[in-house]
């Protein structure tokens, strides 16, 4: 029985040998994989048991679970990827017990909450990634020491982090990619993140930051590849150790407040692919320092800068170039013909500079990769448009408006398939546009405003055009019938006729602006028109639209702008008009009758109705709507009838030009029979008995002082134009001839009106607008624009004058004749002839010789 408690002895000192054994086998067996399972189940019913973790439900092995990558050896967890995977809420906090843990990827999710510090747990964890999210709040002041210096990759970007970066961070020395960019965070960069010499990725742009300069300690930075600071309110010259970074392949710099020139030891950088320096306050030209080494430049962004001088030729030999964007700024001088070779060329941003010039001949022909775009708007470009644009048939969109450009438009750009954008406005372009242009092209927007181009629209526009603006050339035919995905149509002052398509509402669904004024359609609007939902201005004046106003029109709710002046339109003002939402109504220069709306009758349209001597109004007096009578009234207005002063309008003119012809034979009679004496007994039988003045009181004015202009003994007949062209501009307005406001005098005021297309009836004293005789005054005010041309070679003979003078009025006395009802009291009043339509101008830079022009079609 002795030997019993021995053996009890020997037992209890074998015990901690037999533990020790067995921990040591525990060790050499995954003992933590099951354990891990669990884990991995925790995380999933923490997201809320998302259906793209469904597989993870503790069947099999869990290192073959989708997004889950475990250590070949050991059965651990090493890696978690479940980027854009949609998992929503905080990060569990399970995660940190991935002891094992080298890489969590949680980009692009619904995660929330604030920075998971149950990561810290993970000791071997080298790469994390919780970009675009929703994390917010501040980063740990501690999270440079507990993410461990294993740590290599730190990616935030793309949260909504607040607060300061803290200089934590700089503990973390073998981190090689820092990306906090698209945050909130404030203060300035530290400088403390210089001490990072292994980062390759440094990415911190659009944050909050206030305004201060790049730490100097990142000329430590050398290693650096990938370089973005944009938008943190960086100020002072961009530092030159940038260009002493050889390895950097992408810097970007924009949206700051970077002044000074650009460091021209940027351009040396033999591996930089892509430099972005926009939006900052740049000056001066671009320098290359020696031979241009960044050979390997793919995107050059320098718009938004106040740059000058010429674009540097070397970009024009750069093989891997793709996107050139230099708008806004100051550059000068010729496009390089060089960059027309480029050939991986696709984006070409030149817009808002001073360059000058012609555009490369060559754009569009060596681009292997296929020239996308080009935008040269707001320049000086001048000569044609390059043939090769299209070339490698992928040309999208071309922008050049407010140019100089000159030629047609070529084929090959017309005819090109894949092009959705044309903006050629306010260039000097002519010639037919090749039909190619409308049916065989996916164009959406298609602006050819003031130019000189010709030709006509087909019947039927292609379903993709949303944009049409064709203002102020010479395209001609008729209106297209069907455009189906049509918003913004103006065509106006163009040469367009016939008749407006019937079915125009069922063609052009989605029109929402239409301005076809100043054409020379004909015919009735079409009643289709009310059709049209979304139309909201609507533009149909000075044509020659007869018939009456649809009343359909009043069903169009969303219609603020309609002007339908200048035309022929006859019969009542529709009712239903009032009830349409109109912030501008003109209805002016037409032959309406009857009585305007009550509720068209208000002071917001007080100038809608001029010249429609058939209508009236239910107000007392003559000044309840310009130009409109009161219907109470009767046809006749109080005191002296509009007519009867347009008659002694007209008779002063007639007795004033008598005069000045009077005046003129009788010097030149003097010069012929070579009188030396001013006052000799002239023979002068006046032919009217009854005009107020005789051969005595000619004769007494008839002096060398006192006529309008002697050059060594004879009359300057144009000075005498002049005189009487003033005398009618004072007649037709009610102004005096120094009452020309900012233009000085009246001849120059009313010349810039006429240039510029403005209103004559707007013009005309309100005393006479509603005479009924616009026609007369109009003529009476355009003989006075042409009498006092600015060139004195330009204007009309006395002769000339007289014999339109005696023209007109027979006219206005047959006219007289067979329309009892208009009154003509006086002397008739100058008309344009019967059946001439009144041209305008073109556009407002109009020229003596084009008002001849356009005065000689009256005669």
């Amino acid at each position: 029985m002795a030997s019993a408690p021995c053996r009890a002895s020997h037992l209890l000192l074998l015990l901690p040998v037999l533990l020790v054994c067995l921990l040591h086998r525990a060790a050499a067996q995954p003992a933590t994989a099951p354990d891990e399972k669990q884990l991995l189940i925790q995380i999933k019913r923490g997201w809320g048991d998302p259906s793209v973790l469904a597989a993870w439900n503790g069947s099999g092995d869990h290192c073959t679970w989708p997004y889950v990558t475990c250590d070949a050896s050991s059965g651990r967890v090493r890696n978690l990827s479940l980027a854009n995977t949609n998992v929503a809420g905080p990060v569990p906090d399970a995660i940190g017990l991935l002891s094992g843990l080298t890489s969590l990827d949680l980009f692009n999710n619904s995660i929330n909450g604030t920075f998971p510090t149950s990561v810290y747990s993970c000791a071997s964890l080298r790469y994390l990634d919780l970009s675009e999210n929703y994390l917010g709040g501040e980063l740990p002041a501690d999270i440079g020491t507990g993410l461990g210096k294993n740590l290599t990759s730190l990616i935030l970007s793309g949260n909504d982090f607040n607060g300061t970066i803290p200089n934590s961070l700089s503990r973390l020395t073998n981190l090689q990619s820092l990306a906090l960019d698209r945050n909130s965070l404030a203060g300035t960069v530290p400088e403390e993140l210089g001490e990072l010499t292994s980062l390759q990725t440094l990415w911190l742009g659009y944050n909050r930051f206030a305004a201060g300069e790049l730490p100097a300690s990142f000329k430590n930075l050398t290693k650096l590849k990938s370089f973005g600071v944009a938008n943190c309110s960086l100020t002072g010259d961009i530092p030159s150790y940038v260009a002493e970074m050889p390895d950097l392949e992408l810097l970007d710099l924009s949206v700051n407040a970077f002044t000074g020139s650009i460091p021209p030891g940027i351009w040396n950088l033999t591996k930089l692919q892509t430099l972005t320096l926009y939006a900052n306050k740049l000056t001066g030209d671009v320098v290359v320092d020696g031979a241009f080494g960044a050979v390997n430049l793919a995107t050059i962004d320098l718009t938004t800068n106040r740059l000058t001088g010429p674009i540097p030729e070397a970009f024009g030999h750069l093989p891997n170039l793709a996107t050139l964007n230099l708008y806004y700024n100051n550059f000068s001088g010729e496009i390089p013909a060089s960059i027309g070779r480029l050939p991986s060329l696709v984006t070409l941003m030149l817009f808002s500079n001073r360059l000058n010039g012609t555009l490369p001949p060559d754009l569009g022909k060596n681009s292997s990769s296929g020239l996308l775009y080009i935008e040269v708007d707001d320049n000086d470009i001048t000569g044609a448009i390059p043939e090769g644009l299209c070339a490698n048939g992928k040309f999208q969109s071309f922008n050049a408006k407010n140019n100089g450009l000159t030629g047609s438009i070529p084929a090959g750009l017309a005819g090109c398939a894949t092009l959705t954008n044309l903006q050629l406005d306010n260039n000097q372009l002519s010639g037919e546009v090749p039909e190619a242009l409308w049916t065989g092209t996916q164009l959406t927007h298609v602006l050819l405003r003031n130019n000189r181009l010709s030709g006509t629209l087909t019947a039927s526009m292609y379903r993709n055009l949303t944009t049409l603006q064709i203002e102020n050339n010479q395209f001609g035919g008729n209106i297209p019938a069907a455009a189906a995905g049509l918003r913004v149509f103006t065509a106006g002052n163009n040469k367009f006729s016939g008749e407006m398509p019937a079915n125009l509402g069922d063609g052009m669904p989605l029109l929402q602006n239409m301005n076809l004024s100043d054409n020379q359609l004909s015919g009735g609007i079409p009643t289709s028109v009310s059709t049209l939902g979304s139309l909201t201005q609507l533009d149909l004046s000075r044509n020659q639209l007869t018939g009456e106003i649809p009343a359909e029109l009043g069903a169009m709710r969303v219609l603020s702008a309609l002007d339908l002046s200048s035309n022929k339109l006859s019969g009542d003002i529709p009712p239903p008009l009032a009830r349409l939402p109109l912030s501008s109504l003109n209805l002016s220069s037409n032959q309406l009758d009857g009585q305007v709306p009550a509720e068209l009758a208000i002071a917001a349209y007080d100038r809608s109705f001029l010249d429609n001597p058939g209508l009236c109004h239910a107000g007392l007096g003559p000044g309840y709507l310009a130009g409109v009578r009161s219907c109470s009234a009767g046809s006749q207005a109080a005191g002296v009838s509009p007519a009867l002063r347009t008659g002694l309008l007209a008779g002063a003119g007639a007795l004033l030009v008598l005069i000045v012809l009077f005046a003129f034979f009788a010097v030149r009679d003097m010069k012929k029979r070579k009188r030396a004496a001013r006052d000799s007994g002239w023979k002068i039988t006046p032919h009217q008995t009854d005009l107020g003045f005789g051969e005595a009181a000619i004769l007494r004015a008839l002096t060398e002082e006192n006529l309008s202009a002697v050059t060594r003994g004879k009359v300057t007949e144009k000075v005498d134009v002049y005189s009487f062209g003033v005398v009618l501009l004072e007649l037709t307005t009610g102004r005096t001839a120094n009452d020309g406001g900012e233009h000085g005098s009246l001849a120059e005021w009313a010349r810039h009106l006429y240039q510029s297309r403005g209103s004559i009836p707007d013009a005309t004293d309100s005393r006479i607008i509603y005479s009924g005789c616009s026609e007369e005054i109009e003529a009476v005010f355009r003989l006075g624009v042409m009498c006092t041309s600015a060139s004195p070679s330009s204007r009309p003979s006395m002769k000339d004058v007289l014999q339109i003078l005696l023209r007109c009025s027979e006219q206005t006395h047959q006219k007289g004749k067979t329309d009892p009802g208009r009154e003509y009291e006086a002397a008739p009043f100058l008309l344009p002839q019967r059946g001439s339509r009144r041209k305008q101008l073109s556009n407002s830079r109009g020229s003596d010789s084009e008002e001849k022009s356009d005065f000689d079609s009256i005669v």
